[in-house]
């Protein structure tokens, strides 16, 4: 990963979602399109793109391929963006856009 990719990954909003709810737990994306209010496709896009900025990890659990937070201190990164801008990402999706793409 560089800073570049980092960042580009960083720069939409519900990428921003995915990683401060795998923080919380580790999910399957079949349980993160039903918290979602995106399609299936664009769910599964965005994590790729987490993937490949590696901020993300992807590990069978069983049955189920589970996202996992890469590196825990990518919140604290977006959390002093968010004090920086003033603007607050909801894991909820409070205040999300509706497509943001």
């Amino acid at each position: 990963m560089n800073v570049e990719e980092l960042f580009k990954a960083l720069s939409c909003r519900w990428r921003i979602i995915i990683i401060k709810m795998v923080a919380k737990r580790p999910l399957c994306q079949c349980e993160m399109a039903y918290l979602f209010p995106i399609d299936k496709t664009s769910l599964s896009r965005h994590v790729k793109a987490l993937r490949a900025a590696d901020v993300v990890v992807e590990k069978t659990q069983g049955q189920m391929k589970r996202v996992f937070l890469r590196d825990p201190r990518i919140l604290e990164l977006i959390a002093l963006a968010e004090a920086i801008t003033g603007d607050r990402v909801s894991e909820t999706g409070d205040s999300v856009p509706k497509e943001e793409l």
